[in-house]
C-alpha cells in the first residue's frame, strides 16, 4: 500500500482550540421551533402539498431575532437530524465568530 493512503499519526490537533470550544459550549442558546418561510427549499421540495412546516432550530439566546445556530429538524413531523455535541459546538461558534465581538 502506498504512504499516501495511510493514515500517520501526527502531534498537532485541527480544531479552534480550547477557549473557543468552552465558549461555545458555555454560550446561552434556546430551542426554537417556528414555520419555515414561504418558498423554503425543504418545503417547496419535500413537502410541496404542505402549506407550512414547523422546524426546531437551536438559537442564540443573546439575539434578539433568535437567529438559528443550528437546525435540528427541518420539519417537527418527521425525524430530526442525526447530529453531535461537535455539530452544534461548530454552529454555535461560527454564529459567535460571525455576530458576536468576543
Amino acid at each position: 500500500m502506498s504512504q499516501a493512503n495511510q493514515i500517520a499519526a501526527a502531534g498537532y490537533t485541527i480544531s479552534p482550540g480550547q477557549i473557543w470550544t468552552d465558549k461555545a459550549a458555555t454560550w446561552p442558546v434556546i430551542l426554537v421551533a417556528r414555520p419555515t418561510e414561504p418558498g423554503h427549499m425543504y418545503l417547496t421540495h419535500e413537502h410541496p402539498d404542505r402549506e407550512s412546516i414547523t422546524a426546531v432550530h437551536l438559537c442564540c439566546a443573546l439575539c434578539e431575532s433568535r437567529p438559528s445556530v443550528f437546525c435540528l429538524s427541518p420539519d417537527d413531523k418527521g425525524e430530526g437530524y442525526r447530529v453531535s455535541t461537535a455539530d452544534m459546538l461548530s454552529g454555535i461558534l461560527a454564529h459567535i465568530r460571525r455576530s458576536h465581538d468576543t
